[in-house]
């Protein structure tokens, strides 16, 4: 592997573990839904597996959009902040029908 790509690599790695434990809203949502449902290791591995890749897949989409069409970063903010609040909403909705 050439050493730009291994350094790359490590960077990217380094921040999204860190940007995991910094930040207990992307991990504590799955531990309490393991307990709740009574879900295996392996269940909630794989849930939090396919989650992770798609928020990872969002990211990285929005960051081709804002490059493709060529936006400022105050309406890539806008958008992002309207995509967290849609997903904090629906997070909110899905946790009140799992307490219904």
């Amino acid at each position: 592997m050439d050493t730009s790509i291994s350094i790359l690599f490590l960077t990217a790695l380094t921040i999204g573990v860190t940007h995991v434990i910094l930040g207990p809203d992307h991990y504590l949502p799955f531990i309490v839904l393991s307990k709740a449902g009574k879900w295996s290791l392996t269940k909630t591995m794989l849930i939090t597996m396919i989650c992770g890749v798609g928020h990872v897949i969002g990211s990285v989409v929005l960051g081709f959009l804002g490059v493709l069409l060529s936006m400022n970063l105050q309406r890539l903010e806008i958008i992002e902040s309207i995509r967290g609040d849609w997903a904090g909403w629906l997070l909110t909705f899905f946790g009140f029908v799992y307490l219904v």
